[in-house]
């Protein structure tokens, strides 16, 4: 019988054994070239579920900051532009000084030119997108949210433009003898002034406050609404009568006549007659020319405004008031609109100046992100919110009104417009104008988007910690082991050689 030299070190447990410390130094070279403890999460072990959790917590914090990101790119533009808005607002109130009338040879103002630089440059703002997203057009983002100034004035074919609106305005409020759509009468020593029908254009008579002695004063209601004047008597010089008018904005006008021979006489007088029917002629004439100068410059620009209004203020209504037409356009009486005595939805035929969303609810949730868990902020925005309407609506009156003609009366309606566009864009006290207001909503969201980022920071820098520790390795102990398995294996391979080469001579 013959003797096997291997004996039973040729076992499959040497192998196995052999096999095992291999496979345990080529993971230890594993983990130290990449320093994770194991290729699946199975080698994790029981923390394997624990880091399932952690990842998907980072996956979170990523999609989180993926979306402030976007967002505070919007927000920062929406920022810089809102800043650069209300620097406009305020420079452009310089522009409409009520004391800078100078009119060029093409028949405009100085003071126009500047208010068109200024509203052209605060158009383009609202026009302002963040790779290809429109910050002003609500959610309709894709959309060119403001028309061109050119179109928006003189309006083309189809289209009536700024310029035609007011045009129309402007006729049915002064009315065919230019004196806002009133008329005066005299009988004996009584003159009556009315309202010429009843309609929304023109002045309206309020009240009148009389100072005149021997002099009756009384209102009818109508309709249409008058005021009687009758001369029981001689007034004495210096007296007075004030009579207040509604104009289509809504301000109030107030005419003042006075006898002559007062040490302070008004604008307009009138003279003691032979008679008070006489004086009661001269008082209808002295009030004739009144009206005329307040319908030509007070009238002409509350028309002005109101028309602005009408053409601009396109932002829904809640609640809708009363009466309320979209884009309102007066209809002419037979083709006349000196005798027109109603308005129309223009939305068909009027250019509209803001083609973005126009839906009705708050413009900030036209668009939100979702910045962390149940946090959510909302920095929509509308070209055509009150706080960039008006500046836009007060320029635009102010660069469509028509100083050149040669009336006497165009210096005042120009310091009436000036007064007007300047009102429109200077808040009402002290509060904030519109565009600050919204400047601070878009401050708070971006504020509250800051915060959430340095939160998400820190969860993200402690999350990853937190992997690491599970997943990662401590590379000084690895190493350590590798060194030790090494030995070990280098060791059994020494032993196992030698046994090897073992014969029953060489064991004899």
């Amino acid at each position: 019988m013959s003797i096997n030299p291997y004996g039973s070190l040729n076992s499959p447990r040497l192998v196995n054994y052999l096999t095992s410390m291999r496979a345990q130094m080529d993971d230890l070279q594993r983990q130290l070239g990449t320093g994770l403890k194991s290729e699946t999460y199975g080698g994790l072990g029981s923390s394997r579920v624990l880091d399932l959790q952690l990842k998907q917590q980072l996956s979170e914090v990523g999609v989180y900051k993926q979306t402030i990101q976007i967002a505070g790119l919007r927000l920062d533009t929406i920022d810089k532009t809102s800043e650069r808005l209300e620097e406009i607002r305020i420079e452009a109130k310089a522009t409409t000084d009520q004391n800078n009338f100078e009119l060029f040879s093409n028949g405009r103002t100085s003071s126009q030119t500047a208010a068109e630089i200024s509203l052209r440059e605060f158009m383009s703002h609202l026009n302002t997108d963040v790779g290809g997203r429109y910050l002003f057009s609500g959610k309709t983002a894709d959309t060119l949210p403001v028309q061109s100034l050119d179109h928006i004035l003189a309006g083309d074919g189809n289209y009536a433009g700024l310029k035609t609106v007011v045009g129309e305005y402007n006729q049915a409020d002064l009315g065919a003898l230019g004196n806002g759509r009133m008329t005066t009468a005299q009988v004996g020593t009584q003159v009556t002034l009315a309202e010429d029908g009843t309609h929304p254009f023109g002045f309206k008579i309020d009240n009148a406050s009389s100072g005149l002695s021997n002099v009756n004063v009384t209102q009818n209601a109508g309709p249409p609404p008058s005021m009687d004047v009758d001369f029981t008597g001689q007034p004495q010089p210096g007296e007075a009568i004030r009579v207040f008018l509604t104009l289509p904005d809504g301000s109030r006008s107030e005419i003042t006549l006075g006898v002559d021979g007062g040490q302070d006489d008004p604008e307009f007088t009138f003279s003691r007659g032979a008679t008070p029917a006489d004086t009661a002629a001269n008082f209808k004439t002295a009030l004739d020319g009144a009206l005329q100068k307040a319908a030509n410059t007070e009238l002409k620009a509350a028309s002005t405004t109101r028309a602005s209004e009408a053409f601009f203020d396109t932002a829904p209504k809640s609640p809708v008031p009363p009466g309320y037409l979209p884009q309102a356009r007066v209809v002419p009486n037979a083709g006349d609109f000196t005798t027109a005595t109603t308005l129309r939805d223009g939305t068909a035929d009027t250019v509209a100046w803001y083609t973005g969303d126009n839906s009705p609810g708050n413009p900030r949730k036209d668009s939100s992100a979702t910045i962390d868990e149940n946090l959510k902020i909302n920095y929509g925005a509308r070209a055509n919110e009150d706080g960039y309407r008006l500046v836009v609506q007060s320029l635009a009156a102010f660069v469509v009104s028509d100083f050149s003609s040669n009336s006497p009366d165009n210096q005042a309606f120009y310091e009436q417009m000036a007064q007007r566009s300047y009102g429109g864009l200077t808040p009402a006290g002290a509060e904030a104008s519109g565009i600050r207001q919204n400047h601070m909503e878009f401050a708070a969201a971006q504020r509250t988007l800051k915060d959430a980022e340095t939160r998400h920071r820190v969860e993200e820098g402690s999350l990853k910690a937190f992997v690491d520790e599970i997943e990662g390795i401590n590379q000084e102990e690895v190493a350590v082991r590798l060194l030790t398995l090494r030995t070990h294996l280098e060791v059994s391979y020494q032993a196992t050689s030698m046994t090897l080469q073992l014969s029953l001579s060489n064991y004899l």
